[in-house]
């Protein structure tokens, strides 16, 4: 007998596969800080940034795999950020190989400014859900997260989403 796919509207699947859609659709391609002062960032050039920011520097082999792009892609984008003056490319000093990507202070002053834009922003965010919504979603998301992680599809994830339980929804509220 041959399988057929489930209905896409059983509760309480649908309203859950609308609202990821909406909300995917909604932050996606935006500009991280839209309000911010200063030049725009594109939402890839933003994550580059925060990489470097967080490490004091890596090579751009080990920028590929945190951010989840192809080597010529971030190839490209390390040359933009390098031609805007956020980021200095040069040889890794320990191996020659590898080529290692700085930000320069001009570009750590921009990670900061928009590292700072979508904090204020989650910040807003949390703030506008009441105490209960906002427990619901820290269980949510921790399920989401570790199913995505089980799918293949996070890599190295964060110990702390690990464990997310109903019981520690009051903390995180």
């Amino acid at each position: 007998m041959a399988e057929t796919a489930p209905d896409r509207h059983d509760a309480p699947a649908a309203p859950l596969e609308q609202l990821l859609g909406l909300l995917l659709r909604g932050v996606g391609p935006a500009d991280p800080q839209p309000t911010a002062p200063g030049p725009t960032v594109s939402h890839s050039e933003a994550r580059a940034l925060f990489e470097l920011l967080a490490t004091h520097g890596i090579a751009q082999g080990e920028l590929t795999g945190l951010l989840g792009l192809e080597k010529s892609t971030i190839s490209r984008l390390a040359a933009g950020l390098e031609r805007k003056g956020w980021v200095k490319r040069g040889r890794d000093t320990a191996n020659q190989r590898y080529v290692r990507l700085q930000l320069t202070p001009e570009g750590r002053a921009v990670a900061v400014r928009v590292w700072r834009g979508w904090q204020d922003r989650q910040g807003r965010i949390l703030r506008a859900l009441s105490e209960r919504e906002r427990a619901g979603l820290a269980i949510g998301l921790g399920g989401l997260v570790r199913a995505l992680s089980a799918e293949g599809l996070l890599d190295d994830l964060p110990q702390e989403a690990e464990h997310v339980r109903a019981d520690d929804a009051g903390r995180i509220a």
